[in-house]
Protein backbone atom coordinates (compact mmCIF):
# COMPACT_ATOMS: atom_id res chain seq x y z
CA UNK A 1 0.00 0.00 0.00
CA UNK A 2 2.88 2.41 0.66
CA UNK A 3 3.55 2.74 -3.09
CA UNK A 4 -0.01 3.77 -3.93
CA UNK A 5 -1.41 7.18 -4.82
CA UNK A 6 -4.62 8.66 -3.46
CA UNK A 7 -6.95 11.55 -4.27
CA UNK A 8 -9.13 13.10 -1.58
CA UNK A 9 -11.82 15.29 -3.12
CA UNK A 10 -12.92 17.74 -0.45
CA UNK A 11 -9.79 16.92 1.50
CA UNK A 12 -8.90 20.45 2.66
CA UNK A 13 -11.29 20.62 5.62
CA UNK A 14 -13.93 18.90 7.70
CA UNK A 15 -14.11 15.11 7.41
CA UNK A 16 -11.83 15.25 4.38
CA UNK A 17 -8.89 16.77 6.25
CA UNK A 18 -8.84 13.82 8.65
CA UNK A 19 -8.80 11.43 5.71
CA UNK A 20 -5.99 13.43 4.09
CA UNK A 21 -3.98 13.02 7.29
CA UNK A 22 -4.56 9.28 7.30
CA UNK A 23 -3.67 8.84 3.62
CA UNK A 24 -0.50 10.94 3.96
CA UNK A 25 0.68 8.49 6.61
CA UNK A 26 -0.03 5.46 4.38
CA UNK A 27 0.67 6.25 0.74
CA UNK A 28 3.52 7.58 -1.38
CA UNK A 29 1.50 10.34 -3.07
CA UNK A 30 -1.63 12.14 -1.92
CA UNK A 31 -3.53 14.74 -3.91
CA UNK A 32 -5.58 16.95 -1.61
CA UNK A 33 -8.40 18.81 -3.35
CA UNK A 34 -9.90 22.04 -2.08
CA UNK A 35 -12.32 24.53 -3.58
CA UNK A 36 -10.17 27.57 -2.92
CA UNK A 37 -6.85 28.70 -1.48
CA UNK A 38 -6.62 29.59 2.20
CA UNK A 39 -4.09 29.73 4.99
CA UNK A 40 -5.93 26.83 6.64
CA UNK A 41 -5.41 24.71 3.53
CA UNK A 42 -1.71 25.62 3.37
CA UNK A 43 -1.29 24.82 7.07
CA UNK A 44 -2.84 21.40 6.52
CA UNK A 45 -0.47 20.65 3.64
CA UNK A 46 2.52 21.76 5.70
CA UNK A 47 1.38 19.49 8.51
CA UNK A 48 1.01 16.50 6.17
CA UNK A 49 4.42 17.03 4.60
CA UNK A 50 6.05 17.41 8.01
CA UNK A 51 4.61 14.23 9.46
CA UNK A 52 5.63 11.99 6.57
CA UNK A 53 8.40 13.47 4.37
CA UNK A 54 8.40 10.36 2.18
CA UNK A 55 4.86 11.10 1.00
CA UNK A 56 4.52 13.58 -1.85
CA UNK A 57 1.53 15.77 -0.91
CA UNK A 58 0.09 17.92 -3.68
CA UNK A 59 -2.54 20.65 -3.59
CA UNK A 60 -5.30 20.58 -6.21
CA UNK A 61 -7.60 23.60 -6.48
CA UNK A 62 -10.94 23.41 -8.26
CA UNK A 63 -14.15 25.21 -7.33
CA UNK A 64 -17.02 23.10 -8.65
CA UNK A 65 -19.47 25.98 -8.31
CA UNK A 66 -17.43 28.46 -10.34
CA UNK A 67 -17.39 26.28 -13.45
CA UNK A 68 -19.98 24.73 -15.68
CA UNK A 69 -20.29 21.04 -14.83
CA UNK A 70 -19.21 20.05 -18.35
CA UNK A 71 -15.86 21.85 -17.84
CA UNK A 72 -14.91 19.34 -15.18
CA UNK A 73 -13.89 16.75 -17.78
CA UNK A 74 -11.01 18.98 -18.97
CA UNK A 75 -9.81 20.03 -15.53
CA UNK A 76 -6.50 19.12 -13.88
CA UNK A 77 -8.52 17.42 -11.14
CA UNK A 78 -10.16 15.12 -13.68
CA UNK A 79 -6.81 14.23 -15.25
CA UNK A 80 -5.32 13.39 -11.84
CA UNK A 81 -8.25 11.07 -11.14
CA UNK A 82 -7.38 9.06 -14.23
CA UNK A 83 -4.21 7.68 -12.65
CA UNK A 84 -4.75 7.30 -8.89
CA UNK A 85 -5.06 4.01 -7.01
CA UNK A 86 -7.37 5.29 -4.27
CA UNK A 87 -10.25 7.74 -4.56
CA UNK A 88 -12.07 9.21 -1.59
CA UNK A 89 -14.97 11.50 -2.43
CA UNK A 90 -15.85 13.66 0.60
CA UNK A 91 -17.39 16.63 -1.18
CA UNK A 92 -21.16 17.17 -1.33
CA UNK A 93 -23.46 20.09 -0.47
CA UNK A 94 -26.14 19.73 2.18
CA UNK A 95 -29.56 21.30 1.69
CA UNK A 96 -32.25 20.94 4.33
CA UNK A 97 -35.66 22.02 2.99
CA UNK A 98 -39.14 20.62 2.67
CA UNK A 99 -39.99 19.38 -0.83
CA UNK A 100 -42.42 22.25 -1.41
CA UNK A 101 -39.63 24.72 -0.58
CA UNK A 102 -37.10 23.37 -3.09
CA UNK A 103 -36.24 25.59 -6.06
CA UNK A 104 -34.97 24.68 -9.52
CA UNK A 105 -31.41 25.60 -8.49
CA UNK A 106 -31.73 23.53 -5.30
CA UNK A 107 -32.70 20.43 -7.26
CA UNK A 108 -29.96 21.01 -9.79
CA UNK A 109 -27.31 21.51 -7.10
CA UNK A 110 -28.30 18.33 -5.27
CA UNK A 111 -28.49 16.20 -8.42
CA UNK A 112 -25.18 17.43 -9.81
CA UNK A 113 -22.97 17.55 -6.77
CA UNK A 114 -24.35 14.81 -4.51
CA UNK A 115 -24.89 12.17 -7.19
CA UNK A 116 -23.56 13.06 -10.67
CA UNK A 117 -20.23 14.34 -9.27
CA UNK A 118 -19.27 11.14 -7.41
CA UNK A 119 -20.56 9.16 -10.38
CA UNK A 120 -18.31 11.13 -12.75
CA UNK A 121 -15.22 10.51 -10.64
CA UNK A 122 -15.96 6.80 -10.30
CA UNK A 123 -16.15 6.67 -14.10
CA UNK A 124 -12.79 8.50 -14.36
CA UNK A 125 -10.85 6.26 -11.97
CA UNK A 126 -12.13 2.88 -13.15
CA UNK A 127 -10.17 2.48 -16.44
CA UNK A 128 -6.71 2.81 -14.85
CA UNK A 129 -7.76 0.73 -11.85
CA UNK A 130 -8.93 -2.01 -14.20
CA UNK A 131 -5.65 -1.85 -16.08
CA UNK A 132 -3.63 -2.07 -12.85
CA UNK A 133 -5.87 -4.73 -11.28
CA UNK A 134 -6.16 -2.62 -8.14
CA UNK A 135 -8.42 0.12 -6.88
CA UNK A 136 -10.07 1.46 -3.76
CA UNK A 137 -13.05 3.80 -3.99
CA UNK A 138 -14.65 5.40 -0.93
CA UNK A 139 -17.79 7.52 -1.33
CA UNK A 140 -19.98 9.20 1.26
CA UNK A 141 -23.67 8.70 1.78
CA UNK A 142 -25.78 10.54 4.33
CA UNK A 143 -27.32 9.92 7.72
CA UNK A 144 -30.07 7.32 7.43
CA UNK A 145 -29.55 6.64 3.70
CA UNK A 146 -28.73 2.94 3.80
CA UNK A 147 -32.19 2.25 2.36
CA UNK A 148 -35.17 4.18 1.01
CA UNK A 149 -37.25 5.93 3.66
CA UNK A 150 -39.12 9.18 4.25
CA UNK A 151 -37.66 12.54 5.28
CA UNK A 152 -39.62 15.65 6.27
CA UNK A 153 -37.03 18.29 5.43
CA UNK A 154 -34.26 16.32 3.79
CA UNK A 155 -35.81 14.26 0.99
CA UNK A 156 -33.79 15.76 -1.88
CA UNK A 157 -30.38 15.38 -0.26
CA UNK A 158 -31.20 11.96 1.21
CA UNK A 159 -32.53 10.79 -2.15
CA UNK A 160 -29.25 11.62 -3.88
CA UNK A 161 -27.23 10.01 -1.11
CA UNK A 162 -29.39 6.89 -1.22
CA UNK A 163 -28.66 6.72 -4.95
CA UNK A 164 -24.95 6.78 -4.10
CA UNK A 165 -25.56 3.41 -2.45
CA UNK A 166 -26.74 2.01 -5.78
CA UNK A 167 -23.58 3.38 -7.42
CA UNK A 168 -21.43 1.75 -4.73
CA UNK A 169 -23.09 -1.65 -4.92
CA UNK A 170 -23.11 -1.66 -8.73
CA UNK A 171 -19.42 -0.77 -8.94
CA UNK A 172 -18.54 -3.39 -6.35
CA UNK A 173 -20.53 -6.10 -8.11
CA UNK A 174 -19.14 -5.62 -11.60
CA UNK A 175 -15.56 -4.46 -10.99
CA UNK A 176 -14.49 -6.74 -8.14
CA UNK A 177 -12.90 -9.11 -10.69
CA UNK A 178 -10.39 -6.33 -11.45
CA UNK A 179 -9.23 -6.08 -7.84
CA UNK A 180 -11.36 -2.98 -7.24
CA UNK A 181 -13.44 -2.31 -4.15
CA UNK A 182 -16.08 0.39 -3.78
CA UNK A 183 -17.58 1.20 -0.39
CA UNK A 184 -19.34 4.09 1.30
CA UNK A 185 -19.31 5.70 4.72
CA UNK A 186 -22.73 6.82 5.97
CA UNK A 187 -21.83 9.21 8.77
CA UNK A 188 -24.04 10.62 11.45
CA UNK A 189 -23.36 14.16 12.67
CA UNK A 190 -19.61 14.62 12.71
CA UNK A 191 -17.70 17.18 14.75
CA UNK A 192 -16.09 19.52 12.22
CA UNK A 193 -15.58 23.25 11.74
CA UNK A 194 -18.52 23.30 9.34
CA UNK A 195 -21.24 22.13 11.70
CA UNK A 196 -23.66 24.75 12.97
CA UNK A 197 -27.31 24.99 13.83
CA UNK A 198 -27.98 21.27 14.35
CA UNK A 199 -29.39 20.02 17.62
CA UNK A 200 -27.78 16.65 18.24
CA UNK A 201 -28.55 14.52 21.31
CA UNK A 202 -25.75 14.47 23.86
CA UNK A 203 -23.10 11.92 23.04
CA UNK A 204 -24.33 11.26 19.50
CA UNK A 205 -21.77 13.34 17.58
CA UNK A 206 -19.01 11.34 15.88
CA UNK A 207 -15.40 12.48 15.96
CA UNK A 208 -13.84 13.21 12.57
CA UNK A 209 -10.83 11.01 13.26
CA UNK A 210 -13.17 8.04 13.77
CA UNK A 211 -14.53 8.55 10.26
CA UNK A 212 -10.97 8.54 8.91
CA UNK A 213 -10.22 5.33 10.80
CA UNK A 214 -13.26 3.67 9.20
CA UNK A 215 -12.11 4.81 5.76
CA UNK A 216 -8.70 3.26 6.45
CA UNK A 217 -10.35 0.02 7.52
CA UNK A 218 -12.31 -0.20 4.26
CA UNK A 219 -9.23 0.61 2.18
CA UNK A 220 -7.10 -2.01 3.92
CA UNK A 221 -9.56 -4.89 3.60
CA UNK A 222 -10.30 -6.09 0.05
CA UNK A 223 -12.88 -8.52 1.41
CA UNK A 224 -15.11 -5.53 2.16
CA UNK A 225 -16.77 -4.54 -1.10
CA UNK A 226 -20.15 -2.92 -1.65
CA UNK A 227 -20.38 -1.96 2.03
CA UNK A 228 -22.59 0.92 3.15
CA UNK A 229 -21.02 1.48 6.55
CA UNK A 230 -23.08 3.42 9.06
CA UNK A 231 -20.91 5.44 11.43
CA UNK A 232 -23.61 7.20 13.43
CA UNK A 233 -23.68 5.59 16.91
CA UNK A 234 -27.04 4.08 15.99
CA UNK A 235 -28.82 7.43 15.70
CA UNK A 236 -31.01 7.77 12.60
CA UNK A 237 -33.14 10.91 12.86
CA UNK A 238 -36.10 11.16 10.52
CA UNK A 239 -35.66 14.87 9.76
Amino acid sequence: MENKSALVIGGSGGIGSGISRLFASKFSRVYVHGGHDSSKFDNLLEELRGKNPSCKVEKVLYDFYMHDFAELAESELSKIAESVDILCMCHGPFIQKRIDEMTVSDWQRIALYDYALPGFFVSKVLPSMMKNSFGRIILFGGTGTSCRTEFRTNAAYAGAKTAVGTLVESTAAFYAKFGITCNAILPGFVKTEYNSGFLVPAGMEVESRKIAECVGFLVDNPELNGVLLRVDKGWSPNF
